[in-house]
């Protein structure tokens, strides 16, 4: 099994929880927001089988360290290794190794068997919109400490008008997702996007989580550089 890696980004602070992290960006996502600042996830060259199966089997030449390429394909344990590294800051300060893109849960396999190979000591988080199916979703239960959610916004039509895709999957992810976790593994982002939704449509985005997930949810405004 490979993962497609857009960047492996390391001694990060402050930007994706408590602690010193690494952040390992995915390739793929299902969305296609209009003020996306990522748009470099939907590139896609890795999808020959025949090169992906060369790979797995070690046939193809491997890199020992990937830490300063910018996309690469990796194994689990050559990813662990890269991550290992900051081991020390990521036990002196609670932090750990989070999962973002594009939109990670579409390679939740391999984030599964990086989270069997990783040290329990390590917090493991995943930022995600979590428009996915659930299968992409409950491989990852157990193994993750946080649940960082970018829900957008919770009206349909405005969702819809923003990413290009429904948000029938946030809910139903959501909603799975509570009945499962404790509510402090769940960070709930919400987005002030100019052009979309206002005040009024925020705070209705607010109270359906609270009464729905029941975590109290952040706000924050989406600047357009």
């Amino acid at each position: 099994m490979v993962g497609d890696v857009m960047s492996v980004s390391r001694l990060r602070m402050a930007s994706d929880g408590k602690g010193v992290s690494t952040l390992v960006a995915m390739y793929g996502c299902p969305l296609h927001c209009k003020y996306c600042i990522n748009e470099a996830c939907h590139e896609t060259f890795i999808e020959i089988p025949e090169f992906l199966k060369k790979y797995d089997k070690g046939l193809m030449c491997e890199k020992e360290d990937y830490s300063d390429t910018p996309r690469a394909l990796y194994k689990p344990k050559e990813l662990v290794k890269v991550l290992r590294k900051d081991e020390l800051y990521y036990l002196m300060t609670g932090g750990g190794i989070v999962f973002g893109g594009g939109e990670p849960l579409l390679q939740s396999a391999f984030i599964h068997e990086v989270c069997q190979l990783a040290d329990d000591r390590w917090d493991k988080r995943i930022e995600t919109s979590l428009n996915v199916p659930w299968e992409n979703v409950e491989p990852l239960v157990e193994d993750l400490d946080e649940w960082i959610i970018d829900i957008k916004d919770m009206d349909s039509t405005i969702y819809k008008d923003y990413t290009g895709s429904n948000n029938e999957k946030v809910i139903d992810n959501l909603l799975k997702l509570r009945d499962v976790l404790k509510p402090e593994m769940f960070r709930i982002r919400i987005p002030r996007i100019r052009g979309y939704n206002n005040d009024e449509l925020v705070e209705k985005s607010v109270l359906w989580i609270r009464n729905n997930i029941w975590v109290e949810p952040e706000v924050f405004d989406y600047y357009i550089i």
